[in-house]
């Protein structure tokens, strides 16, 4: 791995934790040398500024269930001005860190029930002990260690029992969960080493069991918001093992995990938001510098700190949502400026547990970019969405996921996850059939057929299993020019029990004219025109939820039509920028 800096935190030293004090000299050249650094140095120190005068984390639990939100703020205060204190050794940040671990550890518990409160918690506490181990004293260190002992560590397993079902390869919990511990077990590792060393070694299975995630080539089933969560949770082990001395094996498939971040963000600087995922700009996080270092790619690289520019300019990633709490660590791991230029190429195929086919016309914000996806809504947090599509061009996106809905509704990862609007696919980009519910095939729908060639290129996706008894085959096929972002989408349904709806999402204005639909966005003009002879005219469906707790999706409206039922039947649909 490429790590600025040298040499390792040796046993028994404090700090120890992904920063060992050898890194110091180094971390503090880079940023005097790379423009990006100094840069992200000086947006962090600002952000440390704000966090001394804001409050410290206290006990709420708004919802009745999750710590998650306090949890989360203690971890981003004692990494901004941990590492601010770390870097200019100014005593305001070492002090504010201390505020926020005293009041850490106050609370009465970490809210073990609900556990990914207790890790993140813990990882909180661990790096501030471990990165302020040298300013503090012996009443300070044994409150600190009795915490993650007693709040933390102690409350795996036997104790509370429930609570850990995550402790196999599940899905983020176990990434996250998993390093928690381990980093809270490596920090106080002295107090009691038999105890620690199990959970440290725990740990690291874990997350070696969590490459499955990624598995065969990088796309990530949880959407590309649990990606940040999840790998920087796994990259966070990774790197404290580096820095620890330990033999780090890293699978080659995160390799094309950083890839997979790439492809799905489109020209609009947004995801593909695809399971319980939102729209909101793509920010870099500090597990793609990491890996973007690790494996020396130098397309990723590249990527990396163009985004950050970005980011920075636009006033993102330095702040309290998302994963910005990681945000100081990209100064640890921030690729170099490579060497050389490395094509990425213009389309991607991933297979997997979610399925995916991405095409774009350029790496440029006025780009045209179509994402589709199959897949199952059987994946953790997914939805009923196998062969939904969003498109991005001239810098607006034309068609939309709509995201995730409130996770406290009734049932919502349970018995009643289907009912609401936004989880089934009568609000995605894909189809109805017989006015059903998608099946959610425990293996997800396939790509059956992919075509890489100039200009045009294609997808075909089997999604005859998220249609059980509503049709004999079903499949949907997605051609895009790369010469002018144009895309055709064909459907091909055998044997419908039903009328079949094809519908997409849109923000734009609708004007309707015949076979031809033409959208208008922000002065631009998509012409969206039926290319078969099926049957049912374009209209307009609601977006209305059945319930007032769930999303109401003001701003979105739904344009498409219905086939009637008929033997064989074969859509197509045709758009470009006008």
């Amino acid at each position: 791995m490429m790590m600025v800096g040298s040499g390792l935190a040796l046993a028994g030293e404090h700090p120890r934790l992904l920063f060992p004090a050898s890194m110091e000299a180094g971390v503090k050249q880079r940023i005097a040398e790379d423009r990006l650094a100094a840069d992200l140095q000086q947006a962090i120190l600002k952000r440390a500024e704000k966090v001394i005068q804001e409050r410290p984390c206290q006990y709420l639990i708004p919802d009745g269930k999750r710590l998650l939100d306090q949890s989360r703020l203690a971890l981003h205060h004692v990494m901004y001005c941990g590492w601010a204190w770390r870097t200019t050794g100014e005593p305001r940040f070492r002090d504010r860190v201390i505020l926020e671990l005293d009041a850490a550890c106050a609370l009465k518990d970490w809210n073990p029930s609900h556990f990914l409160d207790t890790a993140e918690m813990s990882t909180a506490v661990a790096i501030g002990y471990d990165w302020l181990y040298p300013a503090l004293d012996a009443k300070q260190r044994k409150r600190y260690e009795d915490a993650l002992l007693e709040k933390g560590l102690r409350v795996v397993g036997p104790i509370h029992g429930q609570t850990n079902w995550w402790m196999s390869p599940k899905n983020n919990w176990s990434q996250v969960c998993g390093t928690g511990m381990a980093l809270a077990a490596e920090a106080v590792r002295e107090r009691d080493p038999e105890f620690c060393e199990g959970l440290i070694e725990q740990g690291r299975k874990l997350i070696e069991g969590c490459k499955s995630f990624y598995l065969p080539d990088g796309a990530y089933p949880e959407g590309p918001g649990y990606w940040h969560y999840g790998t920087n949770y796994h990259v966070l082990l990774l790197a404290a093992r580096e820095s620890l001395g330990q033999d780090v094996e890293v699978a080659p498939v995160l390799r094309l995990s950083g890839d997979f971040l790439m492809h799905v963000v489109g020209p609009t600087r947004s995801p593909f938001n695809y399971a319980d995922g939102n729209a909101k700009p793509a920010v870099p996080s500090p597990a793609q510098s990491w890996l973007a270092a690790h494996f020396k790619d130098a397309g990723q690289a590249a990527y990396v700190r163009s985004e950050l520019e970005n980011a920075l300019k636009s006033g993102l990633g330095v702040g309290t949502g998302g994963e910005s709490r990681f945000f100081p660590l990209h100064l640890l791991w921030l690729p170099q400026v490579p060497a050389g230029t490395s094509a990425t190429p213009l389309s991607a195929r991933f297979d997997g547990e979610q399925s995916f086919g991405f095409f774009r016309s350029a790496w440029k914000p006025d780009a045209a970019w179509l994402a589709i996806k199959g897949g199952t809504g059987a994946a953790s947090h997914g939805h009923l969405d196998a062969g939904s599509f969003i498109y991005d061009v001239a810098g607006v996106r034309w068609f939309h996921d709509l995201g995730s809905d409130d996770y406290n509704m009734p049932g919502y990862f349970g018995g009643q996850r289907w009912e609401y609007l936004r989880l089934n696919n009568r609000s995605h980009n894909t189809l109805v059939i017989d006015g059903k519910l998608q099946g959610a095939p425990v293996k997800g729908c396939p790509v059956s057929d992919w075509k890489q060639e100039i200009p045009s290129s294609g997808v075909t996706f089997d999604l005859s299993t998220a249609y059980p008894q509503q049709a004999a085959k079903v499949t949907r096929n997605a051609r895009f020019d790369q010469s002018d972002g144009s895309v055709v989408i064909r459907d091909e349904i055998d044997m419908p029990s039903g009328p079949v709806r094809w519908a997409v999402v849109t923000k734009a204005a609708i004007k309707i004219d015949g076979p031809i639909v033409i959208l208008e966005e922000g002065g631009k003009r998509l012409v969206l025109q039926r290319g078969d002879q099926a049957g049912g005219k374009w209209e307009e469906y609601s977006l209305k939820p059945a319930t007032e707790r769930e999303q109401q999706n003001q701003g979105f409206r739904m344009i498409g039509f219905t086939a009637p039922a008929a033997p064989s039947l074969k859509l197509k649909v045709a758009w470009k920028i006008d």
